[in-house]
């Protein structure tokens, strides 16, 4: 079995496994905040986690009330108030596999019914099948320039993006939340990026927090995609950062 066999057998399984997560607390974290904005004061908050969904008698939510209180307790044990009104940006990582579509369903029905408090959206989010580690230096270094012309997940558009929604300034302050259905493997790789990017972390540092979030060790593509964007920070950003591992 080849490792592009592998890897996408481990996708299979993984999207699979992980559509039985529900919400946990321990997986919603505030990662960035702007500054008060000058004309409004708002403060707006990105936040990661999983899938924002509780079974009731047996029957799965969306757990908008169960996600907004993890928020709140996980805002105010980093001495940060959270906002009594705000407006929710919702976006789920996803692999576009079927067995993801009932829980996109539930979170899009939800908003469709409720589009005064927030939006929702999906990105698709696979990785990458190559460790950068593994070529050469110098074939790493084309690699690494030319990332936005063969990266599916283009990070460093993602990462714009991202940003952007997160410095939106609106009559509410924004909530950006980020998931995916276990808030280990995709999130884990845009994050990490995130993380990276504007926070400053290494490599090293940015994945072992997502080691410590998930609980294990996130799935190798995803490792590798944020991996192949630190060298993007590196080459072409002209950061100052160690992508080692």
């Amino acid at each position: 079995m080849n490792i592009i066999t592998i890897l996408l057998v481990t996708v299979l399984v993984a999207t699979i496994g992980c559509n039985a997560d529900y919400l946990e607390y321990r997986k919603v974290h505030l990662v960035d905040q702007t500054p008060p904005f000058e004309s409004s004061g708002n403060v707006n908050l990105l936040f990661r986690g999983n899938e924002p969904k509780i079974s009731v008698n047996g029957t799965d939510q969306f757990a908008y009330e169960e996600l907004i209180n993890c928020m709140v307790n996980n805002s105010l044990s980093l001495g940060v108030k959270f906002p009594p009104q705000f407006y929710l940006f919702d976006i789920k990582l996803i692999y576009n596999h079927t067995s993801e579509l009932p829980d996109i369903d539930l979170e899009k029905t939800y908003f469709e019914a409720n589009p005064s408090i927030g939006q929702f959206n999906t990105n698709i989010t696979m990785g990458d099948l190559s460790d950068p580690h593994f070529i050469p230096s110098f074939e790493r270094l084309k690699w690494a320039i030319n990332l936005t012309e063969w990266q599916k997940d283009d990070l460093p558009a993602r990462m714009e993006l991202y940003r952007n929604i997160l410095y939106t300034e609106m009559d509410l302050p924004v909530v950006l939340y980020i998931h995916c259905e276990c808030g280990c493997d995709r999130t884990g790789e845009v994050f990490a990026s995130y993380v990276m990017k504007y926070l400053g972390w290494s490599f090293k540092k940015a994945i072992e927090w997502d080691y410590q979030i998930a609980g294990r060790i996130i799935l190798p593509q995803h490792q590798f995609a944020a991996n192949w964007y630190c060298y993007w920070l590196e080459f072409v950003e002209k950061m100052d950062i160690d992508c080692s591992s």
